[in-house]
Formats: C-alpha cells, sequence, structure tokens
C-alpha cells in the first residue's frame, strides 16, 4: 500500500482541533504536521514506531505524540471534524448502512433477535 501525506486542504480541516504549536512552558513543540505523517506512516504502511522515517521526527517524539492524542480524545474530535465536514459536503451518505448481528452480543443461551418466541 502506498503512502500519501497529508495534504493542505486536510491539514486545514485537522489543525484547529490539535494543541497549539507553542506550549506554556519547556521547548517549543515539533512540527505537529510532521508528527500526523509520522503517525499516518505507521498506521498506513503497518510498520513499527521505530521504523518512522526521519523526516517524520524521531521513533519516539512521533510515538508520544500518538500517545498524547490518544489519552486527550483528539483523534475522536479530528474524526468528527471530518465526518461532519464530509456530511457538509454530501460527500458521506450513511442511508444504506448495515449492521453485521454476529458483531451484537448476545447472552449465552438466551433467545436471539431473529427467533420467534413461544407465547
Amino acid at each position: 500500500m502506498s503512502f500519501r501525506e497529508i495534504d493542505d486542504v486536510l491539514w486545514e480541516s485537522m489543525e484547529p482541533s490539535l494543541p497549539s504549536q507553542k506550549p506554556h512552558t519547556g521547548r517549543p513543540r515539533a512540527n505537529m504536521r510532521k508528527l500526523m505523517n509520522g503517525i499516518l506512516y505507521v498506521v498506513m504502511t503497518g510498520c513499527t514506531w521505530k521504523d518512522v522515517p526521519r523526516r517524520y521526527g524521531s521513533k519516539s517524539t512521533v510515538h508520544k505524540f500518538h500517545l498524547y492524542l490518544c489519552e486527550h480524545g483528539i483523534y475522536q474530535k479530528i474524526f468528527n471534524e471530518l465526518l461532519n465536514k464530509g456530511y457538509d459536503l454530501n460527500k458521506i451518505d450513511l442511508s444504506h448502512c448495515f449492521t453485521d448481528t454476529k458483531d451484537v452480543p448476545a447472552k449465552k443461551g438466551g433467545i436471539s433477535a431473529t427467533m420467534d418466541t413461544k407465547k
């Protein structure tokens, strides 16, 4: 699978959900766009964190940024923003969405949702 870096349009949608570039104290943050590209590189290629190309930052910096995004719910914010934008642009249509019942947990020995009950 090939890897494409984040383009300008996608970055403009994602950037407001990310933490500010300047921390209150300490060192300045690494370039967040490069870090996000590093995270996406790992996700899309299936490589380990130690195999992240150096142009995206050090493996530990990219991984720590990923953990920060997970812990602070930022991935969910980005996902919701992109989903809403997709709805607004009519790029997403869930009118034909189905759920596979094997993914719905049932009590052992319980009545199946598809079976008729005896009356």
